[in-house]
């Protein structure tokens, strides 16, 4: 029997099983409307009235509106566990018109590090003038902390071009708060529902429905640089440092070899640093 007649009944049998037990539907979420857009600023004053849901497994909690050219979402995260790695990956908001769970179209909202002679000469090519007082501000710090939309696009799907459209692009901030002993971390992030002129865009409109995921954290290639940095400086007993690793963490308690396999199923492993993901359906309101 080949391999081909082995697997296929197998996959009858998973299929059947499903059709018995159901599968899990994703939650329904109705966007609210909005008559005039946002101003993205990670803060959560344009939200007060907004209708909040929870998902179950990170209990982060989100609202989600939309005018006539934008989807808006803020997501507001207060435990702990959902911070450890959210600063380092960023958040990846997948969408899909087809009614499926779809990976090849989205955008990955992060912040990043640059330095700031670059950033001046990003600013003076999009043609924005800067005094020398200005200049000699931002010089003040090697790097600057900015925000960052970058494209998923796994097929490359141009995006169609209108001279006489004006598309808004993806915007993120994020702004944190102490509440008690730990603090609450906002992200604001803005989606362009047309792709007309914009790649990053959904490709839909209000009334329409859409489906998201969203995915953060984990165990980034960054955060395993962090933690080799810190074992060469400091071997076993490495620093509780900005990465917010203790020591014993850093060793890589577990690990096979030095940053082989081991450490990543060894960190993995830990809820620290446990990878989140969700969908929902989304509605879009309609004016």
């Amino acid at each position: 029997m080949t391999k081909k007649a082995i697997v296929f009944p197998l996959i009858l049998a998973t299929v059947a099983a499903l059709g018995v037990t159901g599968l899990a539907k994703d939650v329904v979420v109705e966007s609210q409307w909005l008559a005039a857009p946002l101003r993205i600023d990670g803060l959560d004053q344009d939200w007060q009235d907004a209708t909040f849901l929870t998902d179950e497994g990170s209990k982060a909690q989100y609202a989600v509106k939309n005018d006539g050219k934008n989807l808006y979402l803020l997501f507001v995260f207060n435990d702990v566990l959902s911070l450890t790695t959210l600063e380092y990956t960023g958040i990846k908001v997948f969408f899909s018109t087809e009614g499926k769970k779809s990976k090849d179209l989205g955008i990955l909202f992060t912040r990043k590090a640059m330095p700031t002679e670059t950033i001046i000469a990003e600013l003076e090519k999009r043609g924005q003038a800067l005094t020398e007082e200005q200049k000699a501000e931002l010089r003040k710090q090697p790097n600057q902390i900015v925000f960052v939309e970058e494209s998923i696009d796994k097929k490359k799907a141009p995006s169609p071009s209108d001279p006489a459209v004006k598309t808004d692009a993806p915007a993120y901030r994020a702004a944190s708060k102490p509440a008690g002993r730990q603090r609450v971390m906002y992200c604001e992030l803005r989606i362009p529902l047309s792709r007309v002129n914009e790649p990053r865009g959904i490709g839909t409109e209000p009334g329409k429905s859409v489906k998201l995921g969203f995915e953060w954290g984990g165990v980034t290639n960054e955060i395993m640089k962090i933690i080799m940095a810190d074992r060469a400086a400091g071997g076993a007993t490495a620093r509780q440092g900005a990465s917010g690793m203790s020591s014993s963490a850093a060793a890589g308690e577990g690990g096979e070899g030095e940053g082989g396999g081991g450490d990543f199923a060894a960190f993995n492993r830990d809820p620290r640093f446990k990878k989140h993901s969700f969908w929902i359906d989304l509605k879009l309101a309609a004016q």
